[in-house]
């Protein structure tokens, strides 16, 4: 309504009020639309300069609704136009039966009631109003038409540093009001950051926040002050802690994983990740499953990637520690050196956001890379492809010289499924759906049998022992991985991967027992046996086929030990990056086992759990699942709408 808007709340219930609590349940669709509406009032100045107080009331019916905006978890946003005033607004459409269905009345509310707090600043989207019908509840917020900031961060692939120090400042800007307002927002992450018309932020899916006493009526500030977690309150206090998981896999902070304890340093540890994506176009903690990124998070299993700007990284590190008490605070992130000369405050929001560019640090040569140390010479050309088995040596002065030239431009095939592509400069060189044969491996395969010990430790997690024919689409990248996601393509998340730079990671054709040629794979104590759907082909085109997926994963292997000599995937925080392991995550050339040489290297001013807080053993696996549940919670329906 502007800035004179009071309310937009009804009159409190009385004898006479048809609006209040004790009023009849409306018995028509139209009753519902006109006794649901938002009922508030206006301050406005008359030709007279009088100020004049006007009733307004807000509907179904004084609303336009146009085009689908976005789907959530449990609902719709449309793009809506007031009647009146014809200004255009997003209405966030929540249907009754599938909220009380779900029993989500509690994040609804909390949204609600959130929003109503945070009503004094710009980088928070603002709620209008609110009013229902006899279906569904509606809520009017700020249209931001710039989209989320996820989109835009995945048409340039990354942002450069101007962008970067202007966006994380907005952030930053907004985090400090809302913790200001005893709000912590937990599910911090570039999906939930808008951008408005000016393509400026605006904060915005607060469903899961904690609300903490407003400090601006709360007479004994304390601890909370910082927002770090309590212990000895009573639950009618309503402190900082959270009864489940909340958040997104990739941005939650470890101590919702390991004690379920949210607090003010939680959103910082998301900011952190943010400010890692934007530079990086990926976030720091990414892995085929939830768990898999759990595990990275608790165990602090992250790298940077080159020329990743030094005052960027420090912020960084200084804001993914484990331990929330030793994080940086909102006002030590301002007076960090990576936002020298950036304003904050007022003089933020009124400066024009700069152009969008994505990051490209000074290119490093050589652009060709050479596997065998021959001259880069104009005569030089790559030879055919052997028939024999390669050895992994890199000293090959047995064999002519392999040419590996940097990796194109990604493609709108890999920018639609960089949800999955976890790597830096992550390609993908072949895809198809395929039927993906598994089964077990005997017992004695690979040295010392350890990668079926490995595959035996975490089958809970990936599967029995059995043998399994399962339909997937099938993904080679230029990272060493074979990713395998839900046939079809429809959903864009990998189901498992499996690591071609492992150790004991062979490949072959093989005729199977109809004579069709296929492609088969052993690791991590598993065979893998990929075959052509039933009808999608004929045997001699099989045959080519195979072969093809064959040259795919050679090429793949070499790319993959290119950009780890090149450094394209490898930090410099003293990871092992030997030819064995491609990367610190935890690839599943083990089926997500982590090799017995694999070591992290201590990161400065971080302490890392120990291992009965982060164990892969059964018993912890057992006792621990359950944290790593979706959203949900155990404590009953919160008060009514």
């Amino acid at each position: 309504m502007g800035g004179g808007y009071v309310s937009a709340t009804a009159a409190p219930g009385g004898p006479q009020d048809p609006y209040g609590p004790e009023a009849p349940l409306p018995t028509s669709s139209e009753e519902w639309k006109d006794r649901g509406a938002a009922i508030g009032v206006r301050r406005e100045t008359d030709s007279n300069g009088k100020t004049v107080i006007r009733h307004v009331k807000k509907g179904v019916r004084d609303f336009a609704f146009g085009r689908v905006l976005g789907e959530g978890s449990y609902s719709t946003v449309y793009l809506a136009t007031d009647r009146q005033t014809l200004k255009e607004y997003a209405i966030k459409v929540l249907e009754k039966k599938h909220i009380i269905k779900e029993k989500k009345i509690k994040y609804v509310n909390i949204e609600k009631n959130t929003l109503n707090r945070l009503t004094e600043h710009p980088g928070i989207v603002r709620l209008y109003y609110t009013f229902q019908d006899e279906m569904s509840l509606y809520y009017v917020l700020d249209l931001c038409n710039g989209g989320e900031l996820l989109g835009v961060l995945k048409k340039t692939g990354s942002f450069d540093l101007e962008c970067t120090r202007f966006y994380s400042a907005q952030i930053l800007d907004a985090i400090d009001y809302m913790h200001s307002r005893g709000v912590i927002h937990r599910d911090l992450k570039p999906e939930n950051v808008l951008l408005d018309d000016h393509m400026h932020v605006k904060i915005t899916d607060f469903g899961t926040a904690k609300l903490l006493k407003d400090p601006r009526e709360a007479q004994n500030v304390g601890e909370s002050a910082r927002g770090l977690p309590e212990s000895g309150r009573s639950e009618a206090d309503d402190d900082n802690r959270a009864a489940s998981f909340v958040g997104t896999a990739e941005y939650v902070s470890p101590e919702l994983l390991t004690s379920k304890n949210a607090c003010k340093a939680s959103d910082l540890w998301a900011f952190g990740c943010i400010v890692y994506q934007l530079l990086a176009g990926r976030p720091p903690f990414k892995a085929a499953t939830e768990y898999l990124t759990f595990q990275k998070i608790v165990n602090l299993e992250y790298d940077f990637p080159t020329a990743f700007p030094p005052a960027a990284r420090d912020l960084v590190e200084r804001c993914l520690v484990l331990d929330p008490a030793r994080r940086l605070t909102v006002e030590h992130i301002k007076n960090h050196e990576f936002f020298d000369g950036q304003p904050f405050g007022k003089g933020l929001w009124r400066t024009k956001a700069p152009r969008l560019r994505p990051y490209n640090p000074t290119p490093q040569d050589p652009t060709v890379i050479q596997l065998n140390g021959v001259s880069n010479s104009p005569n030089s050309a790559a030879p055919p492809r052997s028939s024999q088995p390669q050895s992994s040596a890199l000293n090959g002065s047995a064999r002519p010289a392999r040419i590996i030239t940097e990796l194109p431009p990604p493609t709108q095939l890999d920018i639609e499924w960089s949800p999955v592509l976890t790597k830096n400069n992550e390609r993908i060189l072949k895809l198809g759906d395929l039927m993906v044969v598994s089964s077990p491996l005997p017992s004695g395969h690979g040295k010392g049998g350890e990668h079926a010990e490995g595959h035996k430790k975490l089958s809970r997690f990936f599967g029995g022992s059995t043998t399994k024919k399962r339909q997937r689409l099938v993904m080679i990248t230029s990272s060493g991985r074979i990713l395998l996601a839900p046939a079809g393509g429809e959903e864009k998340r990998a189901k498992q991967e499996i690591s071609l730079l492992a150790p004991e990671c062979t490949w072959r054709t093989q005729l199977d027992v109809k004579g069709q040629t296929v492609w088969c794979v052993d690791a991590g104590g598993v065979h893998y046996t990929f075959e052509e759907p039933k009808g999608s082909s004929s045997s001699s085109e099989n045959g080519t086929t195979a072969s093809d997926w064959i040259e795919s994963l050679e090429r793949a292997k070499e790319l993959a030990l290119s950009q780890n000599l090149s450094g394209s995937y490898a930090g410099d925080n003293g990871f092992d990056m030997s030819s064995a392991v491609s990367s610190p995550a935890s690839t599943l050339g083990g089926r997500g086992v982590y090799p017995d040489s694999f070591s992290v290297s201590d990161r400065s001013g971080r302490n890392h759990l120990s291992k009965s807080q982060a164990s892969l053993d059964d018993s912890a696996s057992t006792t621990k699942r359950n944290r790593f549940s979706k959203r949900q919670s155990k404590n009953g329906l919160g008060q009514q709408f």
